[in-house]
């Protein structure tokens, strides 16, 4: 009450807590609280909440992530985050990013000079499918599995008498027994490593205490990324991928149930994703092989727009282009042979559930479709004559990502564009007036701005509003500092961070706000069978809604900074 007149200052909705911070000073309440309707209501005294607070961390950290949202400076972004961290303590027993592996400590090891038939021999008695080669310290050398033995000893022919160190892998991938379950996967996933050695500190340094194999991280999780991978490889259909793409939506589900990290989920889906798109043009060579045709020099399939920045969690639209080799002067047969493999491939996805773009492009669009020259002709005609059209090409073209083929025709189109870029520095100013193009989307009474009108009225727009402010701030940035990376807009965050202490604080805020509008959108797309793109707030909890708006005020922070930096506001 202020001046005698009820000021209404907050509306509760169920599971919210008031009057703690009262109760936590000892100080009287300033404020009171009605029920609106039939209420059920928890009444803790000081005694009882002190008592949780020193008993469980995790109620300290819930209390200081909700103390937070009200805190009228900058930083609110993380409110979530510190609640997701809390949550992810309560789970630690069964949610995926806190699991770890139990290893096997009864592991088996030799010296460097057993002999290859030794080694089999204390495997097979044993009954293991692997033998660590350690120093008489114990420390790990390297590794022999039963495919080492029939790859490079029974398949070469190879004398059985010579020393195991001779055929052994190495170095060994080390760990320490804290390792969780969904750092595990990921080196999975990435590296295709399949064993680890457990050490006491987790290097090379400490003798050997376990082993944990690829089979022990599948019995901990039961369906796990890297048997859809597996799946994915051997796959014959386009059936086949459509139902295993499917299988990885299903698990992108469960991990955004628990809590899992967004930086691992993005990981493992565009990995998923990339073998997807990588069996499929696998499939299509085949069946041109089968007409005759070869490809005649080397290629590379770019991954465009969302997926080249690895951050297509749900199956939208594709993007995507051909580069391949110059040949000197292209022959019909070599540009049709191209035009063919883009075309079987679009299509392959689409049957595995990617829409075709609405804008066409695509490797199945000729002019997507190009020799090494032409694409580097494309960027040099769109960096020195900044029209609309250009500018609105950075958000699609200048996010490219090698996903198959020869990555060298990549990384020399990359270098030219920062070639470029060196002497045409007012292309950067282009690309940052295009990055505040959309304001923050908060109306003058603090609403969250909607669609007025059409199919989606109502509903916010997450991409347009507030995601795509963010990717494209975050491009300018990496092209200005020459950050020659592919990776997330949160990787370019985080980069940006690391190479400008100026901007490091703005800049780990963005990347926490990026990956946070990352997961409502999945989670709304997957709720609803869609794209994600048009979030319905009313649908979203109290907590869901302001950390929703908390990310706002880092996208008006970024695009002042944009305006300053590049002085867009003088632009014409």
């Amino acid at each position: 009450m202020v001046d005698g007149e009820n000021i209404l200052i907050d509306v509760c909705d169920g599971g919210d807590i008031f009057g703690v911070r009262a109760l936590l000073a000892g100080r009287t309440y300033a404020a009171r609280a009605e029920a609106k309707d039939d209420t059920l209501l928890y009444v803790l005294s000081k005694a009882h909440l002190d008592e949780l607070l020193q008993r469980d961390p995790r109620v300290a950290m819930f209390f200081a992530a909700d103390f937070a949202a009200d805190l009228p400076q900058r930083g609110e972004v993380n409110r979530l985050e510190a609640v997701r961290a809390a949550r992810r303590h309560e789970k630690i027993r069964s949610g995926d990013d806190a699991r770890r592996v139990d290893p096997v400590r009864d592991v088996l090891t030799c010296a460097p000079d057993t002999s290859i038939r030794q080694a089999a021999s204390l495997m097979s008695d044993r009954g293991v499918g692997s033998v660590l080669i350690v120093d008489d310290a114990r420390l790990p050398l390297g590794i022999v599995t039963d495919s080492d033995l029939r790859a490079k000893v029974v398949a070469q022919g190879r004398d059985v008498s010579d020393s195991i160190s001779d055929i052994m892998s190495f170095p060994v991938l080390t760990i320490d027994d804290q390792a969780t379950l969904s750092a595990l996967i990921a080196t999975v996933m990435k590296k295709n490593l399949h064993h680890f050695a457990v050490t006491e500190d987790g290097t090379a340094s400490t003798p050997v205490s376990g082993i944990v194999s690829e089979h022990d991280i599948l019995k901990t999780q039961g369906s796990h990324p890297t048997v859809i991978l597996s799946e994915i490889g051997r796959a014959r259909t386009k059936e086949r991928l459509r139902v295993l793409r499917d299988q990885a939506e299903e698990l992108l589900r469960q991990y955004l149930e628990d809590e899992v990290g967004m930086s691992f989920l993005s990981s493992m889906i565009s990995e998923i994703n990339d073998t997807l798109i990588r069996r499929a043009i696998r499939l299509s060579l085949d069946e041109l092989a089968e007409k005759g045709m070869q490809t005649p020099v080397p290629f590379c399939w770019l991954a465009l727009g969302s997926e080249g920045r690895e951050e297509q969690l749900l199956r939208t639209d594709q993007d995507n282009a051909i580069l391949y080799a110059d040949t000197g002067q292209e022959s019909k047969a070599v540009v049709e042979l191209f035009q063919e493999l883009g075309k079987r491939v679009v299509d392959m996805l689409v049957d595995a559930g990617f829409e075709r773009c609405p804008g066409d492009v695509m490797a199945s669009n000729p002019k997507w479709n190009q020799p090494l020259s032409e694409w580097k002709s494309y960027f040099t005609q769109w960096i020195r004559e900044p029209e609309n059209i250009a500018v609105m090409h950075t958000n699609i073209f200048f996010d490219f990502r090698p996903v198959y083929g020869d990555e060298t025709l990549a990384a020399e189109l990359k270098s030219h564009i920062f070639e470029q870029l060196k002497t045409e520095r007012s292309f950067l100013s282009f690309m940052a007036r295009n990055a505040t193009q959309n304001p923050p989307p908060l109306s003058f009474f603090r609403n969250v701005v909607v669609e007025r009108s059409g199919e989606h009225q109502d509903a916010f727009d997450i991409k347009a509003r507030a995601m795509t402010p963010l990717a494209d701030a975050a491009r300018v940035l990496v092209y200005d500092l020459g950050i020659n990376i592919y990776g997330s807009t949160a990787d370019r965050w985080q980069r940006i961070a690391e190479m400008d202490e100026n901007l490091a604080r703005l800049a780990d805020e963005a990347a926490m706000a990026y990956e946070i509008l990352m997961r409502i959108r999945a989670l709304e797309g997957l709720n609803r069978g869609t794209s994600g793109r048009y979030v319905h707030i009313k649908e979203l909890n109290k907590l869901e809604r302001q950390t929703l708006r908390n990310t706002f005020s880092v996208v008006k922070d970024v695009q002042l900074m944009l305006t300053s930096r590049y002085r867009t506001d003088f632009m014409r």
